[in-house]
C-alpha cells in the first residue's frame, strides 16, 4: 500500500488471525475484512500479506526500534529519545544528520533502510515552500523491489493512487510506475480508477500557507469539457464499465482516442489538482470507471 509499513504491520496481523481487532480507516474496511476471511482458508505459503510502501513519521519507527531490543549505543539512543520528542516540522538539519548516523549503527533490514530514505527526503526538503516529505516514488519503487524479492518473489499487487502506479513521468519527475515498468516490462499491468463525478473523502486545500484540512468528504461535479475523458466516458452506454486498454487499441479510433492526450480524473490525497493530462494509452493498462462515486 501507498502508507507507512510500522502502520500496516497490525493490519496484517489483522487479516492473519493474529490479533482479533485493529484500526482501520472505513475506506478500507470491507477490504480487510473479506482479506481475513480469505486467509482463513489459505494454507500459510498461500495467504495474502500487506506491507506499506514506505514510512511516513520518525515516532511509530522509533518506538519500534527502542521496543525491539536491539542493543544501541548510549549516544545512539539519546538521540532517537531526542528525536521522539521534537514535532516532526521541528526537527532542523543538525538533529537529522546525528540521527542518520545513528540509524546507521542498526541492523540493516527494509525499516532501517525506510527510515534512512526519510531522513534523506526530509533533509531535502527543510526551508522549502512544498512538502518536506517530497517526492517518494523512487524510493517507493525500490522498497516494492526489495519487499518483492523478501517474499520468494511473489507476485504482488500495489494499492496506490494513479499518478503513482502510472508509467511515465507524469510529474516531472519519474512516477513509481515506470521504474516498475523499466524493471518488469509487460509483467507490470496498471488498473487505474475514473470517475466522472460524485464524492470522494480527501484532505481539503484551504489557502496558500495554511494547513490543509483533516479528512471529508468533497463532491466533484459530472466533466463538462471535451477536452477530459471523462466528458467521452460519461456518454457510454454502460455507466460503468471495465476498459482493457490493450484490446481497445485494437481498433484504430480507439487506440486514437486513447493514445491522444486528454485531461483525466487524478486526484489524490489533496483536493487539488483535480485533472492532468496524460495518454491512457502511455500510462495504464487497464481502466476501471465509475459515472458516480460516493465516500464512507
Amino acid at each position: 500500500f501507498e502508507a507507512d509499513n510500522a502502520g500496516m504491520e497490525n493490519l496484517d496481523d489483522y487479516i492473519n488471525g493474529k490479533i482479533d481487532s485493529a484500526f482501520m480507516s472505513p475506506n478500507y474496511k470491507a477490504l480487510f475484512e473479506w482479506l481475513r476471511i480469505y486467509n482463513k482458508n489459505m494454507t500459510a505459503e498461500n495467504r495474502v500479506h500487506l506491507f506499506g510502501l514506505e514510512l511516513r513519521e520518525f515516532t511509530p519507527a522509533i518506538d519500534k526500534i527502542l521496543a525491539s531490543g536491539t542493543e544501541l549505543d548510549k549516544g545512539d539512543k539519546e538521540v532517537f529519545l531526542k528525536i521522539k520528542d521534537i514535532p516532526f516540522d521541528k526537527i532542523d538539519k543538525n538533529q537529522l544528520t546525528r540521527f542518520r548516523a545513528a540509524c546507521t549503527h542498526l541492523p540493516q533490514n527494509l525499516e532501517s533502510k525506510m527510515l534512512v530514505q526519510l531522513i534523506d527526503n526530509y533533509y531535502k526538503f527543510i526551508g522549502k515552500k512544498r512538502s518536506k516529505i517530497g517526492v517518494r516514488d523512487a524510493f517507493m519503487a525500490e522498497n516494492a523491489l526489495a519487499i518483492k524479492a523478501a517474499t520468494n518473489d511473489k507476485k504482488m499487487i500495489i494499492w496506490a493512487h494513479n499518478g503513482h502506479v502510472a508509467k511515465t513521468s507524469l510529474y516531472n519527475e519519474p512516477a513509481m510506475g515506470e521504474y516498475l515498468q523499466n524493471t518488469f516490462k509487460e509483467r507490470y499491468y496498471v488498473i487505474a480508477t475514473d470517475m466522472n463525478k460524485g464524492n470522494v473523502k480527501v484532505r481539503k486545500f484551504v489557502a496558500k500557507n495554511r494547513p490543509t484540512s483533516d479528512w471529508e468528504p468533497l463532491y466533484y461535479s459530472a466533466v463538462d469539457s471535451e477536452k477530459g475523458y471523462e466528458y467521452y466516458f460519461k456518454q457510454c452506454k454502460y455507466k460503468n464499465f471495465i476498459l482493457d486498454v490493450h484490446a481497445a487499441i485494437a481498433n484504430d479510433q480507439l487506440k486514437f482516442f486513447l493514445s491522444d492526450p486528454k485531461e483525466m480524473r487524478m486526484i489524490g490525497a489533496l483536493s487539488v489538482p483535480v485533472n492532468k493530462k496524460l495518454s491512457i494509452a502511455d500510462n495504464f493498462d487497464m481502466i476501471v470507471y465509475f459515472d458516480e462515486t460516493n465516500s464512507l
